[in-house]
């Protein structure tokens, strides 16, 4: 996939969503895009909500609350942006003895990613002269 040098001009006439207007400076501004500082939601992985679960405060949840926590480890993904995954896990690890777990499953929600990756440029990563041949675009 080749990258589309119009669009590439025009993210750079328009700025980083996050940090606003690209660098003057041709490396620079491949740097800006290529760093990962946009957060998206994702889904979370039961492997990932295993690893985020900490034993000593599982120990602490109601045996019923386990069992429900153990068949939500069984589905595919958890999407804990919203729905019933977002309440299954409020609900559990809400209280105040639990604050590692809810940290941990509060940073699996997210991920952070470029805005290379994110528009989808055809490319891993930008490189200077990427970004001078977009700039010299009409």
């Amino acid at each position: 996939m080749s990258i589309d040098y119009t669009a590439l001009k025009a993210e750079l006439d328009a700025g980083h969503p996050v940090t606003g207007a690209y660098d003057a400076d041709d490396q620079l501004a491949a740097d800006e895009l290529n760093l990962e500082n946009i957060e998206v939601h994702k889904n979370t992985t039961p492997e990932e909500a295993a690893d985020a679960t900490d034993s000593v405060e599982f120990n602490t949840l109601t045996d019923a609350d386990q069992q429900k926590w153990i068949s939500v480890l069984a589905w595919t993904t958890l999407n804990l942006n919203e729905g019933i995954g977002l309440a299954t896990a409020s609900g559990m690890w809400n209280q105040g003895a639990t604050p590692n777990t809810k940290a941990a499953l509060l940073a699996s929600r997210r991920d952070d990613v470029s805005r290379t990756s994110q528009l989808n440029f055809g490319r891993a990563t930008l490189e200077k002269d990427h970004i001078t041949t977009a700039r010299a675009q009409a």
